[in-house]
């Protein structure tokens, strides 16, 4: 059976598959023409999708090996339960997938590239393996097709941001209690990353979170690998080769700000301050220039109702100057919740994740979006969040903030990511969690992400290799989307 209404086009449903947790109760029902992107996990599982993955992170793309990279920062629950299409083996220090895709930009099959662990449950700090990867989240890949990857553990002591040839090299490691966010290689190899949640008892400024860029090095360089710190160098952020650069450090302001804003502070609607955020996580740096050498970087900041900063910034030979700066006015697309991982668009634009979207359900719907509400000042629309939204500065120049879009069309889950496949048409998600599913959505433009139509992946097992067959869950746009959201009628 197949739904129509307008542009959209639905699924019929199916038997829900073993391990699915769903909301049982949304206001949206499966049904619905509109449920493919406002409950889309759950309809995708009823249209025959898989969903059985555990902490599915950063999705990465290598041109050079014509290939995909997925973190898997935990492999465990669904995935290892001996029920469903999916049953592999446990492992708590998490696994890096790959899979080539085709010429038409498909993955139609990935296997284990990175294998954590071994994972030693007595051990009182490193509990994964010190010299291999620890619950892999932020990837990125270099020119030379090598893999960047971050962490976001409690199994070693300091996290570590690795460089993966084959083999594994420590680059980095940053201060205790804080996790590698914001990574990011610009094409002339300039490697950002941040420190979000460090422990308040290292010594400043690594008592609250940065947002930071090695200056001196290039990613493509080589360097001599980092030993595991120890003593004070616990308590800071170290790099094998050039210096790190603190950019902006929570709390502090932001230079030259008309709105005299600090980093990571979160203002209502009203402009009213809610709260300062100690989290920053993806930095999507935006040139204004062909080589790069300076442009605007924006930086999420992971809190409930999410700040995101953006600064214009100049490299003067040796470190960068930053030059001027503002958060981003986020209620014109009615706030921002919980921003994660972010990229950049082949056209240049900034793409940012809405992480853990709120549950719908019929009764209590108020409570999961409450942080919500008090940011607007009055009731939240829980289907406003949980979208991949693309921001910029204004091109027409009629205001000197950015750009906001919410990409309702690619759908409703926990977006960990998104990355724009060469095409300019095909994008692969991220979905964090517990039993999420494979995305896929191909834009009916290239270049243009407001319209298209969202798939979801079937798995079959090969040993560890998992092998997809990809379902068409709908066909829509951003804008008949949007009008049913801000028209619905929610429960009392």
């Amino acid at each position: 059976r197949i739904f129509g209404a307008g542009a959209i086009v639905g699924l019929a449903l199916i038997a829900m598959p073993v391990n699915a947790q769903v909301n049982e109760d949304p206001i949206v029902p499966l049904d619905s023409p509109m449920a493919p992107f406002l409950e889309t996990r759950a309809f995708a599982r009823a249209a025959g999708a898989t969903a059985e993955f555990r902490k599915m992170e950063w999705v990465a793309l290598d041109e050079v090996n014509q290939k995909i990279y997925w973190a898997m920062s935990e492999v465990s629950k669904g995935m290892s339960d001996g029920e469903g299409a999916v049953n592999v083996e446990e492992n708590l220090c998490g696994i890096v997938y790959a899979g080539a895709y085709d010429e038409n930009f498909e993955i139609t099959s990935i296997a284990p590239l990175i294998v954590g662990g071994p994972y030693d449950e007595a051990a009182e700090s490193d509990r994964c393996d010190v010299n291999n990867i620890a619950n892999p989240d932020n990837l990125m890949v270099d020119s030379l097709g090598r893999l960047w990857i971050g962490e976001d553990s409690s199994n070693h002591a300091n996290n570590v941001l690795w460089m993966y040839d084959g083999a594994l090299h420590r680059f980095a490691t940053v201060p205790a209690g804080g996790e590698t966010t914001g990574l990011q290689i610009l094409a002339d190899g300039t490697l950002f990353f941040n420190v979000q949640h460090p422990s308040g008892m290292n010594p400043a400024p690594f008592n609250r979170g940065v947002v930071g860029v090695v200056n001196g090095f290039k990613a493509t360089d080589a360097f001599t690998d980092l030993a595991v710190p120890s003593g004070a160098d616990q308590k800071r952020v170290m790099v094998a080769a050039g210096d790190y650069q603190i950019l902006g450090r929570v709390g502090e302001a932001i230079p030259n700000d008309y709105q005299s804003s600090r980093f990571g502070e979160v203002l209502r609607a009203d402009g009213s301050r809610d709260s300062v955020c100690n989290q920053p996580d993806a930095n999507m740096f935006l040139p204004t220039l062909d080589d790069g050498s300076e442009g605007y970087l924006y930086t999420n900041f992971e809190c409930a109702t999410s700040a995101v900063s953006k600064i214009y910034m100049r490299n003067n030979g040796t470190t960068w100057d930053v030059i001027e700066g503002v958060n981003v006015d986020t209620a014109q697309v009615n706030g921002l919740w919980t921003l994660c991982g972010g990229n950049v668009s082949p056209w240049n634009t900034a793409l940012t994740a809405e992480e853990y979207e709120p549950m719908a359900t019929n009764v209590g719907w108020q409570e999961p979006v409450e942080a919500m509400s008090n940011f607007l000042g009055e009731q939240a629309n829980p289907y406003d969040y949980g979208y991949m939204v693309e921001m910029q500065p204004d091109t027409d120049g009629g205001t000197i903030n950015s750009v906001l879009s919410k990409h309702y069309v690619m759908g409703r889950f926990s977006h960990e990511n998104a990355i724009v496949m060469p095409d300019g048409k095909t994008v692969y998600f991220g979905d964090d969690g517990t039993d999420v599913v494979f995305f896929k959505f191909v834009a009916d433009e290239a270049g243009e992400l407001s319209a298209g139509t969202l798939f979801a992946a079937a798995v079959a097992q090969d040993g560890e290799a998992f092998n997809f067959e990809w379902i068409q869950l709908g066909q829509s746009d951003n804008d008949t989307i949007a009008e049913y959201i801000e028209t619905m009628e929610l429960p009392e």
